[in-house]
């Protein structure tokens, strides 16, 4: 298929066009598409004058890292030749060059191409190169804007800036034209800033507005069409990694910038469309569109990871509307949503999310940049001793990316829709995989992974690569573990990251998933105390309220290999009690009367910018914490009696080798369903209720858990 080819499927494409609620409409586009049109409504009053005429915003977000295709083992899947291989960027920049063409006429291309949300990370290439394998291939698609994602920060700050902002002397690595205007230097003061966060000068201990990090918006003309581009990054910093790499920024939630800043586009810019870039958490996005005013006419949204096959569309009393989509992860959709604009007002779209699918060619140009920015990493070309350090943990590339680590017998992955079986929101193979190696190599009794949204697709009797491991784990993180977690841990554990991922206040959200475990099941009723205007208190005992109940059963019946938990045990981390040795100091009391005993061994993720605690036991901080070294053996990091000396980092084991470990020692090279168990949680309820409106299917409920969305028990 040439370039010409796709602009032929483009235009030939049958349109729909309704006046805002009639039926909703799909089509089919290059290999896969959804077309949706619709009217908007408009205000009686007579609008003021301005400008007129169309404007194509070409959308791309959330590619983590991946320049060559993956496969799509979801429901959604189009399944060429058994297995559908969707994304890779040379395949993108084709759909992308036939997007501009379409939108090209009287030879000026009213197209504007905007990227979102997490790129820099999310592979092997992108790690040990710091993100610049991803900018090398994708400064040449012309980007006129991004919206830093999380994972973007996970370099560190100079390596951030270095990225996106630029110095007096060098311009940003990446042209991309980075905007954000909810994050702030937490000690540095501007003020001649507008809409923004304020904070106390310690010189003067009066308020001034801080300094931004980057710019907030752009201003672009697009024939008599005057776009406003308002840029948002995340609202939290990285939680698995901890706050080193994001050391003295400050980020908001943006909901005293974006009313502000819209206003002024408006009335002092005289912009005829506001279109909001985000990686804030479509949840979030949504909630600004239904609350806040003015809002934008467009959010282009990143970070959840959904496809909106059609836009959510929130109405305002002034008669603009918001339009909210979101284009999956991965390269794998790209969005295309066209605006007529009648003086100086949105009065018509329609919307395409095109697939990036094996039908696809790939344009040559950016697929020799792909060929050079992978060179280093494949085999062949492979360039040994290549290092990175995140979070203060330095670990190394040991082999070629594109290297068969094993095989598997069954389908690893994480993405399945909430209303299907192992919903990717509570569950996925690919994370109980990595779970399982993590315990078993630092021989631990339960293991968990944080809710990772990005990852990859094994098909079943595929190669396990180094190159999908990476994709599960690009973050440097060391196999860490604590011999301290007692029954209330756990439990605590399992009521809080069903909170962040289900609570209907976006606000409360942990970022990701729920954690995926090994040794660990239960029965989950994700609506469990979160049917108030409020989520009900968690609470537990303490040592102060020994025998208080749990204020919510989100998981119940939870075992630990088989056995059940004992979740009223606390610890006990008294030294002394009235001036005497504690007998029981860093031991689990029983609720039942019995002896105090060792808590259970738990593995996790260990950073040494944080070493008091491994990532999925913040109440463990404190306590005997251990890192797994290369050689297997075990050594105390933190915690009574540990060195102040941290060993090498190049001595321990990265998350990904004891992966490899695992599937070649363990399990012989091969995953099979007997050695994978699925279905380790047991669903009992979940937000499956989809609000009006919302014409596309769900990995992660963007309303939560409510009276709503719940169904009843």
């Amino acid at each position: 298929m040439t370039t010409h080819d796709a602009v032929r499927g483009l235009v030939a494409q049958p349109r729909a066009r309704n006046k805002r609620f009639n039926k909703l409409c799909a089509g089919t586009v290059l290999a896969s598409a959804s077309l949706i049109s619709a009217a908007a409504l408009a205000s009686s009053a007579p609008a003021p004058r301005g400008g007129s005429g169309e404007v194509t915003l070409i959308h791309t977000g959330d590619i983590h890292g991946h320049l060559v295709p993956r496969p799509n083992l979801r429901s959604d899947a189009l399944g060429y030749r058994g297995v559908s291989m969707e994304g890779g960027v040379a395949r993108m920049y084709t759909v992308i060059k036939a997007l501009r063409a379409l939108a090209t006429k009287d030879g000026v291309d009213r197209s504007l191409l905007i990227n979102t949300g997490d790129t820099l990370q999310g592979s092997g290439e992108a790690l040990f190169s710091r993100g610049q394998a991803m900018i090398d291939v994708l400064n040449a698609f012309g980007f006129v804007a991004h919206a830093p994602g999380n994972w973007d920060f996970l370099y560190g700050t100079g390596r951030f800036e270095e990225t996106f902002k630029g110095s007096a002397t060098a311009p940003p690595l990446a042209n991309w034209n980075a905007l954000a205007s909810n994050l702030y230097y937490a000690n540095q003061f501007d003020d001649t800033a507008l809409c923004g966060a304020k904070a106390t000068d310690p010189a003067t201990g009066v308020p001034r507005p801080l300094r931004r990090v980057l710019p907030t918006h752009s201003i672009r003309q697009v024939g008599k069409v005057k776009v406003g581009i308002l840029g948002m990054t995340t609202a939290r910093a990285i939680a698995a990694v901890g706050t080193s790499v994001t050391q003295n920024y400050l980020f908001t939630d943006a909901k005293a910038e974006v009313p502000c800043l819209v206003d002024k586009l408006r009335t002092v810019d005289k912009v005829d469309v506001v279109v909001m870039i985000s990686e804030l958490e479509m949840a979030r996005d949504i909630e600004i569109a239904e609350t806040l005013a003015p809002s934008p006419d467009v959010i282009l949204n990143s970070d959840m990871h959904e496809r909106t096959t059609a836009p959510i569309v929130v109405d305002h009393a002034d008669g603009r509307n918001t339009l909210i989509v979101e284009e999956g992860q991965d390269g794998t959709a790209v969005g295309n949503l066209k605006l007529r604009v009648k003086n100086g007002r949105v009065a018509d779209w329609s919307f395409k999310q095109i697939i990036v699918a094996e039908g696809i060619p790939e344009d040559k140009t950016i697929a020799a940049k792909v060929a050079k920015a992978r060179a280093p990493f494949v085999a062949g070309s492979f360039v040994p001793g290549q290092k990175v350090t995140v979070g203060g943990n330095t670990t190394e590339l040991l082999r070629p990316v594109d290297e068969t680590i094993a095989f598997t017998e069954v389908d690893l992955h994480r993405s399945n829709f909430v209303d299907e079986d192992m919903p990717g929101v509570v569950e996925g193979s690919s994370h109980n995989l990595i779970a399982d190696a993590m315990a078993a190599v630092s021989g631990a009794e339960s293991a968990s992974v944080r809710g990772f949204r990005y990852g990859t697709h094994v098909p079943a009797g595929w190669p396990i690569t180094m190159e999908d491991i990476y994709h599960y784990v690009p973050i440097a993180a060391k196999l860490g573990r604590t011999t301290k977690a007692c029954g209330a841990d756990l439990k605590f554990a399992i009521e809080q990251s069903t909170q962040g991922t289900f609570a209907s206040d976006p606000s409360l959200w942990a970022g990701g998933w729920m954690f995926g475990y090994n040794g660990v099941s239960f029965d989950l009723d994700a609506c469990d105390g979160l049917l108030g205007t409020t989520p009900a208190p968690i609470n537990g005992p303490t040592l102060a309220f020994p025998t208080r109940p749990w204020g919510t059963n989100r998981g119940s019946n939870i075992k630990v290999n088989g056995l059940p938990l004992k979740e009223m045990d606390i610890y006990d981390g008294r030294a002394t009690i009235d001036g005497a040795p504690n007998p029981t100091y860093q031991q689990c009391l029983s609720a039942e009367g019995g002896p105090a005993y060792e808590g259970y061994r738990v593995a996790g993720y260990w950073y040494a910018d944080d070493k008091t605690t491994i990532n999925n036991c913040n109440p463990c901080r404190g306590r005997q914490v251990q890192v797994v070294k290369t050689d297997g053996s075990i050594v105390q990091v933190a915690g009574p009696g540990a060195s102040a000396t941290l060993p090498p980092s190049e001595q321990l084991m990265d998350i990904t080798e004891a992966v490899v470990k695992y599937l070649r020692e363990n399990l012989g090279g091969t995953v099979t369903a007997a050695n994978l168990p699925s279905h380790r949680l047991t669903v009992k309820r979940l937000p499956t209720i989809s609000p009006a409106g919302y014409n596309f299917k769900m990995i992660q409920p963007l309303k939560g858990a409510s009276t709503a969305t719940c169904p009843t028990l």
